[in-house]
């Protein structure tokens, strides 16, 4: 390709990406904030924090770290209100995107298209839409223990994680990923730190250890109008008829046509249940080979492989997967494109970057397929492979693992990310 022309296609590709990322910044301030703030930011976390029919404020209402936020409501209603939440999302997500961008070795190229990628997927603005702040919360410890990891600081990875599995327990299936990069001082300090949060709830709970440990493992739904306390493993089961129900198993249910009271809902439970073990264990294979296995990928190129699948594990292994929680998937954005962009085998990484791309519109962007449903009369954007996107969540598992079991066979040690 000639100079010249080579420049004017690298300025073309720049003023598209700046194009879209505008856009995506455009859809984030008002679906994420302009729209919602007459409502109040309506959702879960406002429900959960605000609302005594939800939680009365006794016992432990998603983990430890939410009960301490809501000791701040207590003591100073006026300035811990749903806005200030909502707002503080802001910073706790533009710091996790510092922070996996760094934990990658993301090249410029790499962080500009990834920051692309962030603000164009509607479970990013979604999230804030509804003041997600335990699991941007979660994203952000989840991160900050990836980027430790990334720095060789166990220690600080242990104690991040941690944090992460006292805000809501399912961030414990990165224990693994954890242990596979241990030292007993990390284990120690780890250990110590959620015991100091554990003991300091229990207290300001008045709980006896056996509650406080019950609570925490499984955690409680909800209480308020004289109703007794609900553990979400009680209330787990297909709800194929509620909109806000995005997990596996609900999703399995609407696939088969299926209601509430249908008789034979049970056996779709049974199957999401051994779907979602099997999915866990492949990646824990996966992960152990990057991780563990003798051949050339470079440590940083092991962890944003092995983090970025087990962030994108995090929606099908939630309790009660809702449309916001897909805002963990975001990372597993930044991984993907930091590991493509250093990949020197091209044909694989022209072929993978296709397949990641028809992966998040079906996930995350729906309105690419607009235009070609005003074209053809179609409805595929509003169609159950969009509205669902569990499915392509477990796609996304099944590629990213292929794409890394593939990359642990190059025949020798390339660049790590953003090395080139």
């Amino acid at each position: 390709m000639p100079p010249r022309l080579r420049t004017l296609s690298r300025a073309a590709a720049i003023a598209f990406l700046i194009a879209i990322t505008l856009w995506g910044l455009r859809l984030t301030i008002l679906e994420g904030f302009v729209y919602e703030w007459p409502r109040a930011f309506g959702g879960d976390f406002k429900a959960a924090m605000f609302d005594v029919d939800w939680w009365d404020g006794t016992g432990i209402m998603y983990g430890p770290v939410f009960v301490i936020e809501h000791w701040f409501v207590n003591a100073w209603p006026h300035v811990f209100t749903v806005y200030f939440f909502a707002l503080a999302n802001i910073p706790a997500m533009v710091l996790a995107f510092v922070l996996a961008s760094s934990a990658a070795r993301s090249s410029r190229t790499a962080i500009f298209v990834s920051l692309t990628a962030w603000l164009c997927f509607r479970w990013f603005y979604q999230a804030f839409s509804v003041a997600a702040n335990p699991e941007i919360l979660e994203v952000l410890f989840l991160t900050l223990a990836w980027y430790a990891a990334s720095r060789a600081k166990p220690s600080a990875a242990w104690m991040a994680w941690v944090v992460a599995v006292l805000t809501k327990v399912i961030p414990a299936i990165f224990a693994p990923l954890l242990l596979m990069r241990a030292s007993r001082r990390a284990i120690v300090l780890g250990a110590a730190t959620g015991l100091a949060l554990m003991v300091a709830v229990g207290i300001g709970q008045r709980l006896s250890p056996k509650d406080l440990v019950l609570d925490i493992v499984i955690p409680t739904q909800n209480v308020g109008n004289g109703q007794d306390n609900r553990r979400q493993s009680e209330n787990i089961e297909p709800l194929p008829s509620a909109d806000i129900a995005r997990g596996l198993n609900s999703a399995l249910a609407r696939a088969f046509r299926m209601t509430e009271g249908d008789p034979s809902i049970s056996r779709i439970q049974t199957a999401s249940n051994v779907v979602t073990l099997l999915v866990y264990l492949s990646s824990l294979l996966v992960a152990l080979r990057l991780l563990r296995g003798q051949h050339g990928l470079p440590e940083i190129t092991r962890l944003t492989l092995s983090y970025g699948l087990f962030f994108a594990l995090l929606p099908l292994l939630t309790f009660h997967t809702h449309r916001h929680t897909f805002v963990f998937l975001v990372p597993v954005w930044t991984a993907i494109i930091a590991t493509l962009v250093e990949d020197t085998a091209r044909l694989r990484m022209a072929l993978f970057s296709v397949l990641f791309l028809l992966i998040y519109v079906q996930i995350g962007l729906p309105a690419a397929i607009v235009p070609v449903d005003r074209l053809m009369r179609t409805r595929y954007a509003s169609s159950w492979l969009f509205d669902d996107p569990i499915w392509g969540n477990l796609t996304l598992i099944l590629v990213l693992s292929v794409y890394a079991v593939m990359r642990t066979y190059d025949r020798q040690a390339i660049p790590g990310p953003g090395t080139v």
